[in-house]
Parts: C-alpha cells; sequence; structure tokens
C-alpha cells in the first residue's frame, strides 16, 4: 500500500508539474496561429481587399479576445471597406479590453481619426501621448501643423520647440516652422526660411513644395512653376507634386501640357481617385463637359466621399449656373476633407453673394489658418473684420502685414486708421465733484 501511495504521488506530481509546460506550448500555438491569420488579412488588406480581411481580423479576435491587435487591425479594415461606425466601435471595444490609456490604443485612435479627417479628436489623442513623451519627431512634427491649421499657433511653435533645441539647424522642423509662420501671418520670414532653406538644401522637397504653395496662395504661378520642376527626380510622380503641377498649369491656361502630365499616369494607375479628378478638372476647363464627368463619376465609384471629385463636380455645376447645388457639393467636399481648401475659395465668395457674412468669414478664416488663403483673400477676411468689429487684434496683423507689402496703398491705410479707433483705450469721462 505504501508502495502504491508513493507511485500515485509521483504521477500526480508529474502531471501537475506537465499542466504549466502544456499551457505553455497552448499559448504559443495559439499566438502562432493569430499571427498567421493577421497575416493573411493584412495580405488582403494588400490587396485592396478589406471586405476579405475583416473576416480573417475576426476570426482573429475571436482567437485572442484579451489582445488589442486584432481588434486595431479589423478597425482599419472596417475603415477601408467605407464602414467607418464599425471601426470607431471597434475601437472602443479594444479600449474596453486594454484600458484607455494604452498608448498603443491612443496611437491606433488618433491615426484612425487623421485617416476618417476627425483633426480635433486626433489632436487630443496625440497631446496625450505628447504629455506621454513618446511621440516620435515625425510625429511632433506632425501634431505641430495640425494645431497651426486648427489656429493654435502657440501650441503649435511649443510643439517644435524640444527638436529644435536639440537640433536647431533641423531641415525637416524648420520647414513646419515656415509653415507655422505663414499660418501665424509672418509671410516675410516664412519666406526668408523658405529660401535660406531651399539655398542650404535644394532637395529639400517638403520646402520646395511649401514654398510652391505660398507662391500659388500668391498668384506667383511661374515661380510656383519653377519649384515644382525642381524637385528631384525621385519625387516628381509624388500625388502631391503632380496636383500641384496640374493646378499651376491650368491656373496658367496650359490645359494641354496639364493633360499630358497627368495621362500617362493614369494609364498606370487607372482607379487612382486623385488622377481621375484632376484630369476631370482639366476636361472641365477645357469645355469638354461629357468627359469631365465621366471621370468625376468614375472617381466617386472608387470613393463616393472623395473631396477632391466633389469639388470639381461643384465646379461644373456651378458653372452650368446652379450655385445652390454647387454650394452643397463644395460643403460635402470640406466635411469629407477638412484640410482640402480649394472648395473654400469658391465657398467665401458665393456665401457673400447671399449676404451669409457669418458663414464667409468663417470660410476665410479656415483658409488663412489653413495657410491657403491669397492676399486678396486676406484682404477681404479684414473688411469684413473691419466692418464688423470681429477679431481687430487679428485684422491689426493682417493690415501690418498687407503694409509690409504696399506701405502707400491707401486703402489698407484706412483700414489701419479705422482699426487702431476701434481698438484705441477710451478715456474715461471727466467727472466733476460738487461740493455741499
Amino acid at each position: 500500500m505504501k508502495a502504491r501511495s508513493v507511485v500515485t504521488s509521483l504521477v500526480c506530481c508529474c502531471l501537475t508539474m506537465a499542466c504549466p509546460e502544456e499551457r505553455k506550448v497552448e499559448e504559443e500555438r495559439r499566438v502562432r496561429g493569430t499571427a498567421e491569420v493577421l497575416a493573411e488579412g493584412r495580405a488582403e488588406l494588400a490587396k485592396n481587399r478589406p471586405d476579405r480581411a475583416i473576416g480573417y481580423f475576426k476570426e482573429a479576435v475571436s482567437m485572442s479576445p484579451g489582445d488589442v491587435d486584432p481588434y486595431i487591425q479589423l478597425a482599419e479594415a472596417y475603415r477601408l471597406s467605407g464602414n467607418e461606425p464599425g471601426a470607431i466601435l471597434t475601437l472602443k471595444q479594444a479600449e474596453d479590453i486594454g484600458g484607455g490609456n494604452d498608448p498603443s490604443l491612443k496611437r491606433a485612435r488618433a491615426d484612425m481619426h487623421l485617416k476618417l479627417h476627425q483633426y480635433k479628436a486626433a489632436i487630443v489623442e496625440f497631446l496625450a501621448l505628447r504629455q506621454m513623451g513618446i511621440l516620435t519627431d515625425d510625429e511632433l512634427r506632425m501634431v505641430a501643423l495640425l494645431l497651426a491649421h486648427d489656429g493654435r499657433v502657440t501650441d503649435a511653435y511649443a510643439t517644435i520647440d524640444p527638436i529644435l533645441k536639440r537640433t536647431p539647424d533641423d531641415p525637416a522642423t524648420k520647414t513646419v516652422e515656415a509653415e507655422i509662420l505663414l499660418v501665424d501671418g509672418k509671410e516675410l520670414e516664412a519666406a526668408k526660411l523658405m529660401d535660406s532653406l531651399l539655398t542650404a538644401t535644394p532637395d529639400l522637397t517638403p520646402a520646395r513644395l511649401l514654398r510652391a504653395r505660398y507662391f500659388i496662395a500668391n498668384l506667383q504661378l511661374e515661380a510656383a512653376e519653377d519649384d515644382l520642376l525642381a524637385v528631384k527626380a525621385g519625387d516628381s510622380k509624388v500625388l502631391e507634386v503632380v496636383t500641384l503641377r496640374s493646378r499651376v498649369l491650368n491656373q496658367l491656361g496650359r490645359h494641354e501640357e496639364a493633360s499630358k502630365l497627368v495621362e500617362p499616369l493614369l494609364e498606370d494607375d487607372p482607379r487612382n481617385p486623385v488622377l481621375l479628378s484632376l484630369l476631370a478638372e482639366t476636361r472641365l476647363l477645357q469645355e469638354r463637359g461629357v468627359d469631365a464627368q465621366v471621370l468625376i463619376d468614375r472617381a466617386l465609384g472608387e470613393n463616393a466621399r472623395f473631396a477632391p471629385a466633389l469639388y470639381v463636380r461643384g465646379r461644373s455645376i456651378e458653372l452650368g449656373g446652379n450655385v445652390d447645388a454647387a454650394v452643397t457639393d463644395y460643403e460635402t467636399a470640406i466635411r469629407s476633407d477638412p484640410t482640402f481648401a480649394r472648395p473654400l475659395s469658391r465657398l467665401w465668395a458665393l456665401y457673400l453673394k447671399r449676404k451669409e457674412t457669418g458663414e464667409a468669414m468663417v470660410t476665410l478664416e479656415r483658409l488663412l489658418f489653413m495657410g491657403e488663403a491669397t492676399q486678396a483673400e486676406k484682404v477681404e477676411l479684414l473688411k469684413l473684420y473691419v466692418d464688423t468689429g470681429a477679431n481687430l487684434q487679428r485684422a491689426r496683423t493682417l493690415v501690418t502685414e498687407a503694409l509690409r507689402r504696399e506701405p502707400k496703398n491707401k486703402d489698407y491705410l484706412k483700414l489701419k486708421a479705422r482699426i487702431d479707433k476701434a481698438l484705441a483705450p477710451k478715456s474715461p469721462g471727466i467727472i466733476i465733484m460738487k461740493h455741499r
């Protein structure tokens, strides 16, 4: 009996020791299985098949319900399939599992908000990550630009300040600083900085594009074209470069050149909504309305909320005389992508025609904060400020910058006088004391 008891005890001990090992093997098998399923899902995303990817990511979630990564992947697949509510809900489910302060979840939420063009919500998440001290320099530069274009210029400068303290001449950060200066209304300082950056580093594409956009906003189209042609060869077919070149060529009336720029790229990528929209605009300007509409429909077929396609459709409708319908398309484009400036440049004038002064002012302010307002648009905003008495301190900044350009401009001097009078401290009335 005693021997049997010893044997039994030894067997139980061995089983007890084996259980953790078995659990470890099972966990490794589960992790390997989840990783393989996630890889299958990512492969489907790479093939632009988000609907198929969703199935794989759902399977990964069921295999590892306590792991947040499959939820993040599933949310991205939902977004790409056009199911934005599903994407947001999935990230909320991940929050319940991983906790709302999990940095990977905060980053995933921030990225999701960016991709959905929900910039204010993205800023909140990125600022929390900045507070944790875990943002990369690239992310800090991006957050600085988000803040600047949200009108929070002081916060934008503060965000890049740690980088500039470490590396005062960092070209990427100085380019961001130049863009913030433009948003801040300090155009001459921004122009000097852009010039010095490109003198020192001619191949700095972000600075080339920033200066080209600055030239476009100031209607210096030949200078903009020179910058775009000077972009290094490896970046010449980047969509932002092609978009700006097409815009410049069309504004110069060189529609055939704009067409020849885009057509070969579209042959290589016939479903690209950016290229479809660019060629549609060129066709519209060539008075080939039917061809333009076909291209617009193709672009919207790829993405029903694609802002550039909605803008071109709005232009087509506006040219046809239906202003209200054009306004609807422009407003939809802006809701779809609040960083896309071109509809704003059409909208403010249409709002003024409809006597919607407040809407016109807000629209011009958005162009200003985006660094996309032309000098004429800045002057129009300045006049609205003076006429309504709104934002007179900003009006003073605008008129000061305008007078730096044209010191003897009589209209600017009159506007400055009105601003100075409105902002002058009120002298207290004389109090007469009566002796009793």
